[in-house]
């Protein structure tokens, strides 16, 4: 274990203003010289398992990112939400710690520099919420742990394997914390998509979602029991299916 570390502000900015200058590091070089003589290395009051984060694999595929975000969860398990919402800690792993990891990943380094270097500032940087939540290379995977263990905190290996089944998923999960925030629904969600496998299909649940948020704006689901909240999901998804 470790402090986690972040950069100042002047080094994020000047990253962000110098990736079209940095693509060869981005491509297949490294930022240690830069680490070892700027503002690299400011530390946070707790611990991380930086040594966990090598275990990142930059394989595709549903059961990878399942094992990515486990692996980023756990490193990182001291970090709040609203730390997670800093920028410069993003900057820092994805150019130090999780350089190859985010390297191999998303970026293709045989495309045009004007494409590379857009995805670079897509998935190296995360300025804005919906950057840090849904794009940046590490930060995204951070997210997907922490609202799969506010849904199940105990078993959050199990919720992921829904939430990132398909896109649409992770979006009503994820990128709706209203629904995602409400661990009673959200577990509710999780037990409907194992045992109806049709709503992974085409656009049914974004369907769903939208009954949802229709039919359930101002319940109070916390006061209701398993049962109540299943039969309520049920109806939900025979709604959407009609639509």
């Amino acid at each position: 274990m470790s402090k986690l570390l972040y950069v100042g502000q002047q080094i994020a900015d000047d990253l962000k203003s110098n990736i079209a200058e940095n693509l060869t590091r981005y491509k297949d070089g490294d930022f240690l010289d830069f680490e070892a003589a700027g503002d690299w290395r400011i530390p946070l009051s707790f611990d991380a398992d930086l040594d966990g984060l090598k275990g990142l694999t930059a394989e595709g595929g549903s059961e990878k990112e399942i094992q990515n975000s486990i692996t980023v969860g756990y490193a990182l398990g001291k970090l709040t939400p609203t730390l997670a919402r800093e920028n410069r800690i993003w900057v820092r792993l994805s150019h130090i710690e999780c350089l190859d990891y985010s390297r191999k990943r998303w970026l293709q380094t045989n495309m045009a520099d004007e494409k590379l270097a857009k995805d670079v500032s897509k998935h190296f940087f995360a300025p804005t919420l919906t950057g840090c939540r849904d794009d940046h290379a590490i930060s995204r995977l951070w997210w997907n742990h922490h609202i799969a263990k506010q849904i199940m905190p105990d078993n959050p290996a199990r919720a992921l394997k829904k939430i990132l089944a398909l896109a649409d998923i992770r979006q009503g999960l994820v990128e709706r914390p209203g629904i995602g925030a409400r661990p009673i629904l959200g577990r509710g969600i999780i037990r409907l998509l194992e045992r109806e496998e049709r709503l992974i299909e085409g656009k049914l649940f974004r369907q769903f979602i939208k009954k949802l948020n229709l039919i359930g704006a101002g319940i109070a689901f916390e006061v209701w029991n398993d049962g109540k909240i299943d039969q309520f999901l049920e109806k939900c998804l025979e709604q959407a299916e009609r639509t």
